[in-house]
């Protein structure tokens, strides 16, 4: 039977220590605003703690806090956690089969690179309304996940360390939050990845991934923003780039009614660009196959090219507009261009067009570059 104990310092209430010491299943911690330092050594299993202040901050936990392998449950509210140490804030072991859900928290890490939030084993991770700090959120090789994020934070500070990575087998939804870093799945991942509505600075998608991004936003400028590689499934709906996406080896894409900077695709990425505008540059290079229907296509001041495909690329594009801005269609080697243009801002366009490429573009003028 599930108890409710009240810990602080006023008369009517426990102290922490002792509440530490008579854990039982089931419990639910009312906690007073305050400091609790938790020892090393002490594993949470099947209980709701909960901080009574205004604010999570008002509520802190010093110390990083481990979940025990025979958990079925913790739930933390309202609460701070901060590790002053290089440890892991929250820890889920690999033998784990566990429900861990934390409301209106703030998790603090210690700034390295070891994970803020670090799960193995069976887990279904649960964040609301909650703020990860100085680290990352880290779903390990041998985990079996399901992560729900919703309305939250993660704000890693380590360069070159993704701030929600992805190793395991399992599913993330992602909701109306804000990734301040990149999320990461791996060559060995089995992941379905769901975005929706939410900020991330870069994504880098390998392994058996499938992504499904919805009215979201990447904010890194570099080509590789959003870099996807092996046999991956993406489709992009809404949703805007402000730099380059970079598809290589076997991904199959679907873009819809999105606004990307720059699209650079390799290998034999088959790819649906539907009701989308790019800004700057496209380039289609090897076996890639795209297939095009009333998207923009413009040329940017720094890039000769707007338009290009080379080797044995192909391109079928209808009721395309292509704004070139001064740049150059390029179509080389053995590649495939078929498109039509119903609106242009050019009187002409330049094309250059290798001896054995196939070059057929209808609903405007244009002149072979001598």
């Amino acid at each position: 039977m599930s108890r409710l104990v009240r810990v602080g310092a006023g008369g009517k209430e426990i102290s922490w220590h002792n509440a530490l010491n008579d854990l039982r299943a089931d419990d639910v911690l009312l906690l007073e605003p305050g400091f609790y330092e938790l020892p090393a050594g002490i594993f949470l299993s099947d209980i709701t703690i909960k901080g009574t202040g205004n604010l999570p901050e008002d509520t802190t936990i010093l110390g990083f806090v481990n979940i025990d392998a025979g958990s079925q449950f913790v739930n933390l509210e309202n609460l701070c956690i901060n590790t002053v140490t290089d440890a892991n804030s929250l820890f889920v072991p690999a033998e784990a089969n566990t429900f861990l859900s934390l409301r209106n928290c703030v998790v603090k890490g210690f700034g390295g690179d070891t994970a803020v939030i670090a799960a193995n084993g069976k887990v279904t991770l649960e964040l609301f309304s909650t703020v990860v700090m100085n680290g990352s959120v880290s779903l390990f090789a041998d985990s079996n996940f399901r992560l729900e994020m919703n309305d939250s934070t993660i704000k890693n500070t380590v360069k070159d360390i993704g701030a929600l990575a992805l190793e395991g087998h399992g599913t993330a939804v992602i909701n109306n939050s804000r990734i301040h870093g990149s999320i990461d799945t791996f060559s060995k991942s089995n992941v379905e990845l769901d975005i929706n509505n939410t900020v991330v600075n870069a994504l880098l998608i390998q392994g058996q991934a499938w992504l499904n991004m919805l009215n979201s936003m990447l904010l890194s400028q570099e080509d590789t923003a959003m870099f996807i590689t092996d046999k991956t499934w993406i489709n992009i709906i809404g949703s805007e780039f402000k730099g380059g996406i970079y598809f290589e080896k076997e991904p199959h894409v679907i873009i819809q009614n999105s606004r990307i900077d720059r699209l650079i695709a390799t290998g034999e990425a088959q790819i649906t660009l539907n009701n989308s505008v790019i800004v700057n540059h496209a380039d289609f290079q090897n076996k890639v196959n795209c297939n095009s229907r009333r998207a923009t296509f413009n040329g940017g001041n720094e890039y000769e090219y707007f338009l290009v495909l080379s080797d044995q690329a192909e391109f079928e594009g209808h009721d395309l507009i292509f704004n070139s801005n001064g740049a150059t269609l390029a179509v080389e080697n053995q590649a495939h261009l078929h498109a039509s243009v119903i609106a242009t801002s050019d009187d002409s366009i330049m094309v250059e067009c290798g001896q054995n490429a196939e070059f057929r573009l209808w609903g405007m003028k244009w002149t072979t570059k001598k």
